[in-house]
C-alpha cells in the first residue's frame, strides 16, 4: 500500500464530484493574528489584511469528501475556476511532500516529473515555500550543530502574497496564481510560455492529509496540457527505520553528509530506498504485511494484456515470501465498465498506478518518490507505452550508436569532441541525419557545465532524455532513462518481419520440448501446428509477446521496489544451459534488472529455451532479502562472491569490466556475439524471399536489412568491450573467496574478442550484400512526415558500411581502450600472458591491409578490382587514424607516447610494403587499386618531407590543422 494511504485511512469513500458551498455559509470571523518572528513589520506590529468576506466574494467552498470532513487545506473556487486555499492554523509545523506531474498533452504524459519536501514560512504579508537543507546534517555536539545551522541554510523556492486570514485562523493564498502562474518553478521550460489566460481547473480536492489539484491550459505549442499537483502532509516519525546502503547490492539511495563525526572514514551517510514493509505478526514464520504495497492497473490497459501486467507485478511476492512475508504486494484492476477503483487518480500520490499510454514512443518507466530524510518510498507509478508492442517505434535505432560507445570513458568522449567524424553517434546514423546529429552534439557540448562524468549533466526536470536521468539532482533517485522497453521493441519488430523465424529457430511454443513417441512422429511439424493454433495478440503469438510484457513489468516493478539495474546479471548462465529442457520456466539470468535481448537458439537440433526472463532471478531474491528482512545483514552480504549474485549498474558500463554491459547474453558474451552473427547471416539470406510478401512494399526489405545491421553492430560492440578489459569485483576485504577487486581479462579471451570485431567489420562478406538485395532496398515515398520520406531511394551502401567500419576502429583504437591495454601490461604477473598495444595495432593493421601482403594470382580490372571499394574506404579511414595517432598531441593520455611511436613505425612499414607490392604487381592489377595505393604512397611521402599539412576536417576526424614533421629516414624509389 502507498504510505500515503496509511496516513489517510479514516477517509471515507470519495464523492463522485466535489461539493461546493457558498462562502456566505461560512461563519465570518475576525482576522486572527499569527506569531511571526522576523515579520518585517515596524516594531513587530502585526500586518493588517483585507477581510476574508471581501477577498472570497464570489468563491464557493469546495467539499471533497462525502461526509464533509475538513481537508488538509480549505479550498474555495469561483465560477471561472480560480482557487483560493486557507492553510491550517498550524501550517508552519507541517512538512509537505509536493509531487507534480504532466498528466496529459505531452508524449511522456503520466511520468512523474518531480517532487519536493518543503514547509511554509511567513514573512510579513507573504508566505514562502521553503525547502529544508537535508544534504548536510550534523549529529555531533552542540558546537557542531550550531556551526552547521550557520552555513547550511534552507532554500526559498518561491513566495506568494497572503490575501487574508481565513475563518479557521490560517493564511489565505491564491493556488491558481501559485500553481499556474508559477508552474515553471516546478516544470521548468515545459510550461514556460503556456497560455494561463485560457487555463481551467479540472480537479481541486482536499482530504484530511492531502490536496489534489489539476489544471488544463494550452502549452507553448498551443496544445492542451494538464499539470497535476499532489500535496501531502508527511509526519516526522512514521516508525520507519532507514537501512544503510552497501555497494555490493544495488539499491537507489538517499544520502547526506554528516559533519558531526570527524572520526568516520567518510562524512557520507547513505540509505537505501525501500518501502516500509514488515510482518504483521513477527512471531510467525510466514506472515502477511502490516501494510501491503498496493498497485492499481489503470483502466486504459488493454484487457488482452492485463493478466501479463498483473503477473509481472505479483512475481515479486516470491522474493518477499523468501523472507517470510506473504502477499507483500497486492494488485487491483481499475475498470471503467464496473466502476471499480475509478474514483482513484493515477497522479494522486496516495495510490501506486500502472498506466498505459499510446504516445508511440515505446518506453516504460518505473519511478518512485521517497522521503528525503530516510529513503522510505512513499509513492510509485509505472508508465507503459504500447509502442513497443506495435513495433512501429524505432527507439531502438537510437540505442545502437549509444551501444557502440558503451565502454567509452570520459577521456575518449573528450577525444571524440574534436574528432566528431569518428564518433559512432555520427557515423552509425543515416547519412541524411548526420548533420542534424552533429548540431545536436554541438548544442549538448555548449550546454555542458562540467568536464566530468555525464551523470552530472542530467536534467532533473525531465526523465527519459539522459542516460543517467534520475540518479542525481533529485530527491527521489530513480532510473529515469530505463531503456529496457526499447530492447523489447526491437525484439517484437524482428518477429513481425519474419514470424516463421520463431517456427524454425524456436522449437517450442511455451512448453517443454516434446519427446518423440515413435519413429512416425515429426516433432517439428507437431509444434508448428501447435504454434499456428495459439492465441495471437495484435498479430503476435501470445506465447511470445505475453512473457515479453511480463518481463518489462517485472523490471519496472523492481525499480519501484528500490532496485537499480544489474548489468552483469545476464552472464551467470551459458547459452547451452538456458536452452535446455530442464531450464525452461526458470530464470535465465541473475536478475530481471538487466537488459536482456531475446533468447534465440541458433544451434541446429537444439532446444529453444524461454525467449525472455519468465521469473525473477537469484540476485533479485538476494537484494530483496537485504532490503526488507528484519534479520541480520552480515550473513546476507557474505554471499557476495557467489557467481549468481554478480552485480554492476549504470555507471559501471563505462568502466573496464565487459560483463557490465547492456544487451549482452550468456556466461561468455563472445559466444553470444558469434551466435548473433550466425543469426544475422541466416536471416539476411531470407530477406527477399521470406520477409516481403506479395503486395507489400520493397521498403520492408530495407527495414529488415537495417534491423539486422543493428543486431550486427550490437554483436560487434559487445565483443569490443573485452579488448583491454578487466573484471571488477565489489568484494570487501574478508569476504569469502578473497577475490581481488581487479582481475585482468585473460589474454586469449581478449584476442578472440579482437578477432570477432575484425572478422565481422573489416571484410566485405561480413555484410551479406548482393546486387540483387541492393536493388530492392528502397524506401516508402510518403509526403506525410514519415521518417523515410526524404531518404534517398537507393541505400547508401558505402556511407553505411564505412560508418560501421569507422565505428569499429573507434571502438578498438580509442584512448580509453589503449590506456587500459597499456595499464594491463604493467598489471600483469611476471609469467602471465598479456595482450599488448603492439599486438593490437599489428592485428588491426594486418586485417585492414591484408591485400598488400599477398601477391596476385590472377589479373584484375576496373570491373573486378583487387581491392574493393569498401576496402579502399576502410584503408583510407584507417590511415587517417594512424596519422592522427602518430602525432605528438594525439589525445591518448598516458598512452600517448607508445601509441605515437608505434604508429610512426607502422607508417614507415606501410609505405615500404605498398611500394614493394606496387612494384611486384603493377602489370596485373586494376586502375582503382593502383590509384588508391599510389595516392597512399604520395601522402606518406609528403608526410615524410614535412610538406603535408594535416587537416582532420578533410581526413575524417574533424579536428584542426597541424604541420606534420617526422621524417621516416627511408630511401624511396
Amino acid at each position: 500500500m502507498s504510505m500515503f494511504r496509511s496516513f489517510i485511512a479514516p477517509i471515507l469513500a470519495l464523492a463522485a464530484s466535489s461539493i461546493v458551498l457558498p462562502c456566505a455559509a461560512v461563519q465570518a470571523q475576525e482576522d486572527p493574528t499569527i506569531a511571526r518572528p522576523g515579520s518585517g513589520q515596524p516594531g513587530g506590529a502585526r500586518p493588517d489584511f483585507p477581510k476574508f468576506d471581501d477577498v472570497s466574494k464570489g468563491y464557493n467552498k469546495v467539499i471533497s469528501s462525502a461526509d464533509g470532513n475538513p481537508g488538509m487545506y480549505t479550498l474555495y473556487k469561483d465560477k471561472d475556476g480560480d482557487l483560493l486555499a486557507e492553510l491550517p492554523r498550524n501550517y508552519s509545523k507541517q512538512k509537505i511532500f509536493l509531487a507534480y506531474t504532466i498528466k496529459g498533452g505531452v508524449p511522456m504524459a503520466g511520468v512523474q516529473t518531480g517532487d519536493m519536501y518543503a514547509y511554509w514560512k511567513q514573512f510579513g504579508k507573504r508566505l514562502a515555500l521553503v525547502e529544508p537543507n537535508f544534504s548536510t546534517r550534523s549529529t555531533g555536539d552542540a558546537q557542531s550543530k550550531s556551526g552547521h545551522k550557520r552555513v547550511y541554510t534552507d532554500r526559498v523556492i518561491l513566495d506568494v502574497p497572503i490575501l487574508s486570514m481565513g475563518p479557521g485562523g490560517g493564511p489565505v493564498i491564491n493556488l491558481s496564481d501559485l500553481f499556474l502562474g508559477r508552474s515553471s518553478s516546478f516544470f521548468g521550460g515545459r510550461t514556460r510560455g503556456a497560455n494561463t489566460k485560457l487555463a481551467k481547473t479540472v480537479k481541486a480536492k482536499s482530504f484530511p492529509k492531502n490536496v489534489e489539484l489539476a489544471f488544463e491550459m494550452p502549452l507553448s505549442n498551443g496544445r492542451f496540457g494538464t499539470i497535476y499537483y499532489s500535496l501531502a502532509e508527511i509526519p516526522e516519525n512514521t516508525g520507519y527505520k532507514p537501512r544503510e546502503a552497501d555497494e555490493r547490492i544495488g539499491y537507489f539511495i538517499t544520502s547526506h553528509r554528516d559533519i558531526g563525526n570527524a572520526s568516520q572514514d567518510t562524512p557520507y551517510v547513505r540509505y537505501i530506498n525501500r518501502w516500509h514493509v514488515e510482518k504483521a505478526d513477527p512471531s510467525l514464520q510466514m506472515s502477511p504485511p502490516k501494510e501491503p504495497i498496493v498497485f492499481y492497473i489503470e483502466h486504459t490497459t488493454p484487457v488482452r494484456y492485463r493478466r501479463w501486467v498483473r503477473d509481472g507485478v505479483l512475481e515479486w511476492n516470491k522474493a518477499f515470501e523468501n523472507i517470510g512475508i506473504v502477499n507483500a504486494i497486492e494488485v487491483y484492476q481499475q475498470d471503467q465498465t464496473t466502476g471499480a477503483h475509478m474514483e482513484k487518480d493515477p497522479e494522486d500520490a496516495r495510490f501506486n498506478f500502472i498506466l498505459w499510454t499510446n504516445s508511440g514512443m515505446g518506453f516504460a518507466i518505473g519511478p518512485s518518490r521517497v522521503h528525503p530524510k530516510t529513503g522510505q518510498i512513499l509513492d510509485a507509478d509505472i508508465v507503459m507505452d504500447e509502442g513497443f508492442i506495435t513495433g512501429w517505434v524505432k527507439t531502438w535505432e537510437k540505442l545502437i550508436p549509444q551501444t557502440a560507445m558503451e565502454n567509452f570513458g570520459p577521456l575518449t568522449m573528450r577525444w571524440l569532441e574534436s574528432r566528431p567524424d569518428w564518433d559512432p553517434r555520427v557515423r552509425l546514423v543515416d547519412p541524411a541525419q548526420r548533420e542534424t546529429v552533429l548540431k545536436e552534439l554541438a548544442v549538448e557540448r555548449a550546454a555542458r557545465t562540467t568536464t566530468g562524468h555525464p551523470a552530472f549533466e542530467s536534467d532533473p526536470t525531465l526523465l527519459g532524455d539522459d542516460e543517467y536521468d534520475g540518479l542525481v539532482h533529485r530527491i527521489s533517485q530513480v532510473n529515469g532513462s530505463c531503456q529496457h522497453c526499447a530492447v523489447r521493441a526491437m525484439d517484437i519488430a524482428m518477429f513481425r518481419l519474419n514470424p516463421e523465424l520463431f517456427l524454425q529457430q524456436g522449437k517450442r511454443s511455451g512448453k517443454k520440448k516434446k519427446k518423440k513417441d515413435d519413429a512416425e512422429t515429426d516433432e517439428n511439424e507437431a509444434q508448428v501446428e501447435e504454434i499456428v493454433e495459439v492465441q495471437k495478440l495484435d498479430g503476435v503469438p501470445e506465447y511470445y509477446i505475453g512473457p515479453m510484457l511480463r518481463d518489462v513489468i517485472m523490471h519496472e516493478v523492481g525499480h519501484t521496489l528500490g532496485l537499480r539495474h544489474n548489468f552483469k546479471a545476464s552472464t551467470i548462465y551459458s547459452l547451452e544451459e538456458m536452452n535446455n529442457e530442464d531450464f525452461i520456466g526458470t530464470a535465465q539470468a541473475g536478475s530481471v534488472m538487466d537488459y536482456m535481448p531475446v533468447n534465440i537458439n541458433t544451434d541446429d537440433d537444439a532446444v529453444q529455451g524461454d525467449y525472455t526472463m519468465v521469473t525473477i532471478g537469484p540476485y533479485d531474491y538476494w537484494a530483496i532479502e537485504y532490503g526488507y528482512t528484519n534479520g541480520k545483514l552480515e550473513p546476507i552480504l557474505a554471499r557476495v562472491s557467489e557467481p549468481q549474485l554478480i552485480y554492476a549498474t549504470d555507471e559501471d558500463t563505462g568502466g573496464p569490466d565487459p560483463r557490465a554491459r547492456r544487451f549482452d547474453h550468456g556466461k561468455n558474451p563472445l559466444n553470444y556475439s558469434e551466435s548473433q552473427m550466425r543469426l544475422v547471416h541466416s536471416l539476411r539470406e531470407k530477406i527477399l524471399d521470406e520477409m516481403v510478401d506479395d503486395g507489400e512494399s520493397w521498403a520492408k526489405a530495407r527495414r529488415a536489412y537495417e534491423m539486422l545491421l543493428n543486431k550486427h553492430v550490437q554483436a560487434v560492440s559487445i565483443a569490443s568491450n573485452w579488448v583491454g578489459g578487466s573484471k571488477v569485483n565489489r568484494d570487501k576485504k574478508g569476504d569469502p573467496g578473497n577475490r581481488p577487486p581487479i582481475e585482468p581479462i585473460e589474454a586469449d579471451q581478449q584476442r578472440r574478442a579482437l578477432q570477432v570485431v575484425l572478422d565481422n567489420t573489416m571484410y566485405d562478406d561480413a555484410f551479406g550484400l548482393s546486387p540483387e538485395l541492393l536493388r530492392h532496398m528502397t524506401v516508402d515515398r510518403w509526403f506525410d512526415g514519415s521518417s523515410m520520406s526524404f531518404s534517398d531511394e537507393t541505400w547508401p551502401v558505402h556511407a553505411r558500411i564505412s560508418g560501421i567500419q569507422a565505428s569499429a576502429l573507434s571502438q578498438l583504437l580509442n584512448p580509453t581502450t589503449m590506456n587500459r591495454i597499456h595499464d594491463n601490461e604493467f598489471r600483469a604477473m611476471e609469467d602471465e600472458d598479456v595482450l599488448t598495444i603492439p599486438e593490437v595495432l599489428d592485428t588491426v593493421h594486418e586485417a585492414v591491409w591484408a591485400e598488400i601482403y599477398e601477391d596476385l594470382d590472377e589479373e584484375y580490372d576496373a570491373r573486378n578490382p583487387y581491392i574493393s571499394s569498401l576496402r579502399r574506404n576502410l584503408q583510407r579511414e584507417y590511415l587517417e587514424r594512424l596519422v592522427e595517432m602518430s602525432m605528438p598531441d594525439n589525445g591518448f593520455g598516458s598512452a600517448s607516447n607508445p601509441v605515437q611511436n608505434l604508429s610512426r613505425q607502422r607508417l614507415k612499414d606501410l609505405d615500404k610494403a605498398i611500394r614493394t607490392w606496387r612494384t611486384a604487381n603493377r602489370e596485373n592489377t586494376d586502375p582503382y587499386t593502383l590509384a588508391h595505393l599510389g595516392d597512399i604512397n604520395d601522402l606518406l611521402m609528403r608526410i615524410d618531407n614535412s610538406q603535408y599539412i594535416y587537416n582532420s576536417n578533410e581526413m575524417g576526424g574533424g579536428g584542426g590543422t597541424i604541420m606534420m614533421n617526422f621524417p621516416f629516414g627511408e630511401d624511396r624509389d
